[in-house]
């Protein structure tokens, strides 16, 4: 049985990687150790309800044809219209507290103007500070985009036009969040509202990369927010069903045991069972880290991917709570559909707080039924509690311990979440589900339950990757995507992966059928 490319791993990236391959003509093979395909793009049932695992709203997607990154790839697919959207009413709701100690509670719009607009309501004289950050905002999409579509060699004279076309992206790329707001002179109290969205990456204001928090913004509030009204699977099922329409082959429950090398070139894969599968060409939507210590022999593993792996540090680890609730939004006053609660305003803080489990009072609060009000029976609702930590400091729990520290933890989070906004819900839970880091491990295979891939920070940001990802790929015929890869962790950007990795591959296919080194 013969395959061009073989993917391991049906997360969104790994299905979006073969189904663009799959549409350009290749007979793609997809492995997946679970018995679903979408990886964290899932749902379970507790009782009478329904969960999303992961997603809280997807960016990228617009009702318009042919706008935003994910609408642009889902068109290129055919499937846009094959998966029924429910877009979300606000963009969000941030409660926290100021350096001074002054409560913060700002619910936010989409779209650009009104955006602008409900930030001058919460901070007066915001508005001009804040059309130049959209403005440059505007400016770093077009220059990403010119980068990533341009056929041009990338050396001083193209640097040069960049700079005279693109010049606020050239010049506040080197920066961080911080930086490029105090440049911009936003008001200390817009700074802290916007400062919410580093929940989004998981690295604080302070490092994370202006070009890739600004991305995220403005993806988001120019096109909304969106997730599938039968819950993020209805992606993974959709892309699936894409694969094996078009000839591809999804198999599950096949879980990749090792990858085949020789002379340093991919060569296929060992699976579990014992199956040897031959490919030239392997996508892995897994962790590098954990492909080269559980399915690579060390002698195949190049020095300098390893060293690269060992430089990179691991983002926030996860941890849920799923709440079903025996009463409707109506009647517990509940109307928000994505809250951020944090202790303090300030990233850094923040940050650091969240690095033990004691410490940790942060919360961003997703609710279904305000996006959709047939998420759950009628006369209940949903609540998803996510936190992140920003160590491993779950590992340090003993095993026997482990039971009792979820509840307490799942406890302070829904009291900080009742403390915050006023809504009681702890005498309605009929169902509760709690999801550790070592959760995500066991479920995803990801280093320590990380959930974000490696860390984003201003070191090691999408776009110095960008600009060194050929040089990355010094394990011929092998290739990742997913949150490890270049664009970081999220859906949106899990989706945009999986097409750019496998662009590169069908380049490295075409290279070797033309007898190019």
């Amino acid at each position: 049985m013969d395959f061009d490319i073989i993917v391991i791993g049906a997360g969104l990236g790994g299905l979006t990687a073969a189904a663009c391959a799959t549409k350009n003509g290749k007979k793609v093979l997809v492995l997946e150790r679970n018995l679903t395909p979408g990886g964290s793009a899932t749902s379970f049932t507790r009782g009478r309800f329904e969960f999303e695992a992961s997603l809280h709203s997807l960016c990228g997607y617009s009702n318009t044809q042919g706008v935003g990154d994910v609408r642009i790839i889902f068109d290129e697919l055919g499937i846009s219209n094959k998966i029924e959207w429910c877009k979300l009413p606000t963009a969000f709701r941030v409660i926290t507290k100021s350096k001074n100690g002054e409560k913060i509670d700002a619910t936010l719009p989409f779209g650009i103007e009104n955006f602008i607009k409900a930030m001058e309501e919460y901070v007066p004289e915001s508005t001009a500070s804040l059309e130049k950050l959209f403005d440059v905002a505007e400016d770093t999409v077009d220059g990403i985009n010119h980068l990533c579509s341009t056929e041009e060699k990338i050396n001083m004279s193209f640097a040069k036009n960049l700079l005279k076309e693109h010049g606020n992206f050239v010049r506040t790329a080197p920066y961080t969040v911080n930086e490029v707001f105090s440049a911009l002179n936003i008001p200390q109290r817009a700074r802290e509202i916007l400062s919410g969205l580093w929940i989004f990456h998981g690295v604080d204001c302070d490092r994370l990369s202006f070009t890739e928090y600004i991305l995220t913004l403005y993806n988001y509030i120019q096109f909304g927010g969106y997730v599938p009204k039968n819950r993020s699977n209805e992606i993974a099922l959709t892309l699936s069903g894409f694969i094996e329409d078009n000839g591809s082959q999804i198999w599950l429950g096949s879980e990749v045991a090792r990858i085949i090398f020789e002379n340093s070139e991919a060569k296929g894969v060992i699976l579990s069972n014992g199956e040897k599968i031959l490919c030239n060409h392997i996508i892995a939507n897994c962790s590098p880290t954990f492909a080269y210590s559980k399915m690579m022999k060390a002698t195949d593993v190049p020095v300098t991917a390893t060293k690269r792996s060992n430089m990179r540090t691991f983002g926030a680890r996860g941890a849920a709570i799923y709440v079903g609730l025996n009463r409707s939004i109506n009647d517990l006053g509940i109307t928000d559909c994505n809250t951020i609660i944090t202790e303090s305003a300030d990233s850094s803080v923040q940050y650091d707080l969240m690095r033990t489990l004691s410490s940790n009072n942060m919360c961003r609060v997703s609710c279904l039924n305000a996006i959709n009000p047939d998420a759950s029976p009628k006369g209940t609702a949903i609540l998803t509690f996510t936190t992140l930590f920003t160590e491993n400091c779950w590992a340090n729990i003993d095993p026997e311990n482990y039971f009792e520290e979820k509840d307490n933890f799942a406890r302070r989070i829904i009291k900080l979440y009742e403390d915050s906004t006023g809504i009681k819900i702890s005498e309605n839970i009929e169902e509760l589900e709690i999801a550790t880091p070592l959760t995500f491990a066991r479920y995803l295979n990801t280093p320590q339950g990380v959930i974000y891939g490696y860390s984003t920070d201003n070191k090691d940001n999408m776009l110095s990757r960008f600009m060194t990802e050929e040089s990355d790929s010094d394990t011929k015929g092998l290739r990742f995507c997913g949150g490890f890869g270049t664009q970081g962790a999220g859906v949106h950007s899990a989706i945009a992966s999986g097409r750019n990795t496998c662009y590169a591959t069908l380049y490295d296919i075409e290279k070797e059928d033309k007898g190019v080194k």
